[in-house]
């Protein structure tokens, strides 16, 4: 009973607060149009889904969204207040370093999906004419290249500028943009954004080549949500209240792909594309989370150094001065602002309430000592759950996803020479025969006297030894050379040629090594794979050498 009492006391005031700030709300929808870019509907998707789903009105936003033409500059329509919010590439730090007055809110696509495609063999009269395509970047000097009107393709001019190619960019919102274009010959190449899939080439006789900017150094923002200086001043707790729309929209357009379809497909008015454009969406849907990466980077986040290496790219390619301003240019959420004559008196009344129920919250302080006890052990579970991801359940060393968290994380740090990574890939020689004689339980055995064996023989900094599966380990060095490596690795050799004195019988086996070192703008799979080819090569010659295992 004084349960029911206290929820009545709670509850009935905090409603009907709850139903005069909802009723005060509708009397202050706020009117805002959002220009967005005239691209591929997927890189939408978000906006559509914010307006369908009405996170814009649960924000008190009543929301007009407009598509920019070809030839429009977004940047300068919202300066000019011709719309309150835009969507843009990094061309937005252009016009911020030519004195426009503006201020990113957010960031959808961490990555650029932005490249320039060309062919690698022409197409004339049904015969392929080789070696006259284009094969590398250098190829498209002094070749015509269509690009977006102004700095609309700003990653793929930047990426022209570094390699000082002195193309011939055109633009030109009368021809279409796809092969025939290139296989007509009336371009050489031109730019084309990933998300909108693969081009379709094949059919056309031809094998294209498609240049990406971040493979050369050029990894930009794109999705830039922006407004003006003036409305970001005027109106903060609008520009707070677009922005977490806007990423709701994004979030429920990312995880909820068929509804998302459903909305995107409706936008077109011909019913009998519609079931084609469903299943290109579709895999549109799914390429975009590869430049958004919301898994990795919370939605809309910005990163100020990342911001400033871009701009000093820009700065390197004569596309914004040095010293340019960027003051102000990264928007910041506005303080909460309280209202207490509003406030006050439903302050009083809690305030009132929980003098009144004291005993009942000391009960409910005794049940969140228990809650937090339960949180603690789910921490714990949590961490284990963890632990068993990254490790090897049966010898307790690492395990392939934190060998790759782990290159991940360092190789950023190699691809600017501060460090110089080496991986050993290992293969135990004979241990299948192992296995075969006595059983999987001498295997297991063997496999974990092998990795104590190795593990005595590291302790250099970082040094990480790893079990991919079965009897293939790998061990990476951070930061190391070709000298050590060898070194380390006739250290292993012999350990492991001693014999193992196993519960079931003393074996001896040997071991095969490859290792590779780090290149620059090496992934983490080519240093794995180049040390995993260079050890086979090794097994295959210890197989023609020794064929005898054991005992």
């Amino acid at each position: 009973m004084t349960l029911i009492k206290y929820a009545i006391f709670i509850i009935l005031p905090l409603y009907f607060a709850g139903s005069f700030f909802a009723v005060r709300a509708d009397h202050n929808i706020e009117h805002v149009r959002i220009l967005l870019p005239p691209a591929a509907v997927i890189q939408s998707a978000g906006y559509y889904m914010a307006e369908h789903k009405g996170f814009f009105k649960q924000q008190g936003i009543d929301v007009n969204l407009l598509t920019a033409r070809t030839q429009q500059s977004i940047s300068k329509s919202v300066d000019d207040g011709e719309a309150e919010y835009g969507v843009t590439n990094a061309d937005i730090l252009i016009e911020k370093a030519n004195g426009r007055a503006l201020v990113a809110i957010a960031v959808l696509f961490q990555n650029s999906p932005a490249a320039l495609l060309a062919l690698k063999d022409t197409v004339l009269k049904g015969k392929s004419l080789k070696n006259k395509g284009i094969n590398k970047l250098a190829d498209l000097h002094n070749k015509r290249v269509l690009l977006l009107p102004g700095t609309q393709d700003i990653e793929v001019i930047s990426l022209l500028r570094k390699y000082h190619i002195q193309s011939i960019n055109m633009s030109s919102p009368t021809v279409t943009r796809d092969i025939t274009t290139l296989v007509n010959n009336q371009f050489d190449g031109f730019s084309i954004n990933l998300t909108s899939g693969p081009y379709n080439a094949f059919r056309q006789g031809v094998e294209p080549v498609i240049f990406m900017p971040k493979e050369y150094g050029i990894d930009f923002y794109s999705g830039f949500l922006f407004t003006s200086q003036q409305e970001a001043n005027s109106n903060p707790e609008r520009v707070a209240a677009v922005r977490t729309a806007i990423l709701q929209g994004w979030e429920y357009a990312l995880t909820h792909t068929e509804e998302t379809l459903d909305v995107l497909v409706s936008l077109n008015p011909r019913d009998e594309v519609r079931e084609a454009s469903r299943n290109k969406l579709k895999y549109q849907l799914i390429t975009i989370r590869d430049f958004i990466l919301p898994d990795f980077v919370p939605l809309g986040y910005i990163n100020q150094q990342h911001l400033r290496d871009m701009q000093q790219q820009l700065i390197d390619f004569d596309l914004i001065a040095k010293g340019s301003d960027f003051s102000g240019f990264i928007y910041i959420p506005p303080r909460a602002k309280i209202d207490w004559q509003v406030w006050g008196i439903w302050l009083k009344i809690i305030i009132a309430a929980l003098l009144f129920n004291g005993l009942w919250l000391f009960y409910l302080l005794i049940i969140n000592q228990r809650l937090k006890r339960e949180v603690l052990v789910r921490k714990r579970a949590e961490q284990h759950i963890r632990y068993a991801a990254m490790h090897d359940n049966l010898t307790g060393l690492a395990n392939r996803a934190l060998l790759m968290d782990t290159l991940d994380n360092i190789l950023p740090l190699a691809k600017k020479d501060k460090i110089s990574p080496v991986l050993l890939f290992m293969d135990l020689d004979r241990f299948k025969q192992v296995n075969d004689r006595y059983g999987h339980a001498a295997g297991d055995e063997l496999l974990i006297a092998v990795t104590q064996r190795i593990s005595r023989l590291l302790g250099g900094p970082g040094e990480l030894l790893t079990r991919l599966g079965g009897d293939e380990f790998v061990i990476l060095l951070p930061n190391s050379n070709l000298q050590y490596a060898a070194v380390l690795s006739d250290k292993i050799e012999r350990t492991l040629l001693q014999s193992f004195a196993l519960s079931v019988c003393n074996v001896s086996i040997g071991i095969s090594i490859g290792y590779s070192v780090y290149h620059p703008n090496m992934s983490a799979d080519e240093l794995l794979t180049g040390a995993d080819n260079e050890m086979y090569a090794i097994k295959s010659d210890h197989h023609l050498k020794i064929n005898k295992i054991f005992c």
